[in-house]
């Protein structure tokens, strides 16, 4: 508890979205990451090569990266990212210290705070924030921008949105807002003009101590993404949640530009 106050500390996030619940969910994630270190080792392998491949199809005229949900960097490629762009846009609801850390040692990289669902705007503007906001445009307008990254985060945007509107209204249709959010994020994906790729779950397995699969829930509340290259991470091994019980995710590296992956 006392390493997890002292990463609070010296996680970057504007008030506002602290009180949303979002720097307590990129904390609990670095905690968890290191935690769990050696079952993630492979999802973060696999979502780095994915992103290396990626890289490939860049146009060499753009000089500029963005990552979107970089949280502590662990699942990036960084050492390949900073030797192909000179500028790299780290971009999430809170930079925990791993990625200050890089932000500090290397001029090219800028840590750019934004939430990413259009949620918390429509919640300070006093609306009922229990619809998806617009389509998120940000970012369209930079012709530098040779590469986008959804770094494992489409099954993570609901989650505070959704505690925040059931609270707020309780008769909120769960599941037509979660899909909302996440067909925003598709959207906001498909309109670059250059390679894009996201890697995200798409199924959560739920498994007793004895390996038998017990419940399958979709992140994605019914949206689906084009189809890529896929792998198992184990999320939370047993133990990690509880005694007898793990969680299991099925993830997907998919193109959202023309060019697909096989």
């Amino acid at each position: 508890m006392l390493r997890e106050w002292l990463i609070s500390l010296r996680t970057r996030c504007p008030k506002g979205l602290v009180a949303l619940g979002y720097r307590y969910a990129a904390v609990a994630c670095l905690s968890r990451a290191e935690r769990c270190a050696a079952a993630w080792a492979p999802h973060q392998r696999q979502t780095r090569n994915a992103i290396i491949k990626a890289m490939a199809d860049t146009s060499p005229d753009r000089d500029t990266a963005l990552i979107l949900g970089s949280g502590p960097c662990l699942d990036l490629p960084m050492a390949e990212l900073l030797a192909r762009f000179p500028r790299l846009l780290l971009v999430d609801v809170a930079h925990p210290p791993p990625a200050r850390h890089l932000a500090a040692r290397h001029p090219g990289i800028e840590l750019v705070t934004q939430e990413l669902t259009g949620m918390a705007d429509a919640w300070k503007a006093g609306e009922g924030g229990t619809k998806a906001a617009p389509p998120i445009t940000a970012f369209w307008d930079d012709p530098r921008i040779g590469l986008v990254v959804s770094a494992n985060l489409v099954s993570q945007l609901p989650l505070v949105p959704l505690r925040q509107a059931l609270r707020r209204q309780p008769e909120t249709d769960r599941a037509a807002l979660g899909r909302a959010i996440v067909e925003a994020h598709l959207a906001h994906l498909r309109g670059f003009a250059c390679p894009t790729l996201l890697v995200g779950d798409i199924r959560r397995h739920v498994l007793n101590d004895q390996g038998v699969v017990v419940e399958v829930e979709d992140p994605l509340f019914g949206a689906s993404l084009p189809p890529g290259p896929e792998w198992d991470w184990t999320v939370a091994p047993v133990g990690e949640i509880a005694d007898r019980w793990s969680i299991i995710n099925r993830v997907r590296a998919a193109r959202l530009d023309s060019r697909r992956i096989n």
